[in-house]
């Protein structure tokens, strides 16, 4: 295996990328929400609106709340759909800060499996029906309702500190703290649940894959599908399947452990030329 630099490290940039979206930490302290004029850019990463300390919209948020007031988000549309159609799920490998804790739960030793392959489709009809037609049709926020990130960064917080909330929670609060544990727990024996088979946000940058600049390659009369893309890849995939799949990460683990795939884009090439061999 080989060391990256610890400023080409993705996960520094991860836990990063949380601090900036949450940098109001105090607010948790005064139980307040920062309700500023950041509030209105929608930030793209699953981080909840509801979260004290959150600077930012949640684009998926921001898509249900406005097709539940039967309007067409185009602000946050036109920014998803730029940073998509440059990245694709480079946001996800990079960026995303609850794939951080995914990736650090599947350090835990345990059993690790998979779940079978159609599962992966189950995002795009989350995105679909949860982000879009059901709110739209009967004026409900149903996957933000259910959102593990909402749990985690705001739902458990607020129930906590404010007995009002507390009373309105009900049983249905029992069920999201389920569905979230489900994630959170389901990360120590599979790669990146949530991400691979439920988030709508990495459904809809994955669809661009294909397009973005961030673009793979195998030089596959070398490759003997050793699997060691595989082993190092954050969501199990084999590269050598197909390069610019929608189930990559554009994360750079699998560049940096076979010199068959190479990654076409000079400032990301960097990051290869850059490594160090372990000593």
């Amino acid at each position: 295996m080989l060391k990256v630099p610890f400023f080409k490290n993705r996960r520094l940039y991860q836990f990063l990328t949380g601090l900036l979206a949450n940098l109001p930490l105090y607010n948790f302290i005064t139980a307040r929400l920062y309700t500023g004029k950041l509030k209105s850019f929608p930030f793209p990463i699953m981080n909840c609106y509801a979260c004290p300390a959150s600077l930012y919209s949640c684009p998926i948020g921001t898509i249900s709340h406005f097709l539940v007031i039967s309007k067409v988000p185009l602000f946050t549309l036109g920014i998803i759909s730029a940073v998509s159609a440059s990245f694709g799920r480079w946001i996800c490998g990079w960026v995303c800060p609850f794939g951080l804790i995914q990736d650090l739960l599947n350090r835990v030793p345990s059993v690790k499996f998979d779940l079978p392959k159609p599962f992966v489709y189950l995002k795009y009809l989350m995105l679909l029906f949860g982000v879009i037609l059901l709110p739209f049709l009967f004026k409900e926020h149903y996957f933000c309702m259910v959102c593990p990130t909402g749990t985690l960064e705001a739902g458990i917080y607020w129930v906590a500190v404010s007995s009002a909330i507390l009373n309105m929670a009900g049983p249905f609060f029992l069920f999201k703290l389920a569905f979230g544990s489900m994630f959170l727990y389901g990360s120590i024996f599979i790669k990146r649940p949530f991400c691979r088979y439920v988030c709508p946000l990495g459904a809809l940058f994955s669809l661009f894959n294909k397009l973005s600049i961030v673009d793979f390659s195998v030089e596959r009369e070398k490759c003997i599908e050793c699997n060691l893309c595989k082993k190092a890849c954050p969501v199990n995939y084999p590269i050598y399947e197909d390069p610019n799949s929608p189930a990559c990460l554009r994360c750079l683990n699998c560049v940096r452990v076979c010199p068959v795939v190479k990654v076409n884009n000079p400032l990301l090439s960097a990051i290869k030329l850059g490594k160090e061999k372990e000593s």
